[in-house]
């Protein structure tokens, strides 16, 4: 598993920088071009069908970054990259749970005003991009301390 780990750390990484590129490219584009209410209505069929890409690419690059921040303790160079790659996973999870999912549940709900909805959204699409350039950096922490584990 110690050999394995780092590939599913990455490939992990990299799978949820690709959802998360789709849903910005294709779902936030889409959004913003219906009615608010529209949007916000479209938005509780879409969420849920988001949650299961998302959690089955986030959960095991989080959780094995993680693991290899712990494996790498006798490699202090390879340990700091997988540190600064779990701290982007972290980062990510701190917006998603603070700022995108609160937001993503009055969505579902319909509680916003039509001008509030569209303010929301674009904020969210904003965000959304953060999340997604955290995950790009994060992968390549990880791949960078996969290269000097490899490399000794």
């Amino acid at each position: 598993m110690k050999k394995a780990l780092p590939y599913i750390s990455i490939i992990s990484i990299a799978a949820f920088a690709g959802n998360m590129i789709n849903i910005g490219l294709s779902y936030g584009i889409h959004w913003q071009s219906l009615d608010p209410f529209a949007f916000m209505e479209s938005f509780k069929v879409d969420f849920p069908l988001l949650l299961g890409p998302t959690s089955a690419t986030l959960m095991p690059a989080f959780i094995g970054t993680l693991g290899l921040v712990f494996a790498s303790k006798d490699d202090k160079s390879a340990r700091r990259f997988w540190l600064y790659a779990f701290i982007g996973l972290m980062l990510i999870n701190i917006q998603t749970v603070a700022y995108h999912l609160p937001m993503n549940l009055d969505f579902m709900d319909l509680k916003y005003t039509a001008e509030e909805a569209t303010s929301k959204l674009q904020g969210w699409i904003f965000f959304h991009w953060i999340r997604v350039v955290v995950a790009i950096v994060a992968g390549s922490f990880a791949v960078k301390a996969f290269q000097i584990s490899n490399n000794k």
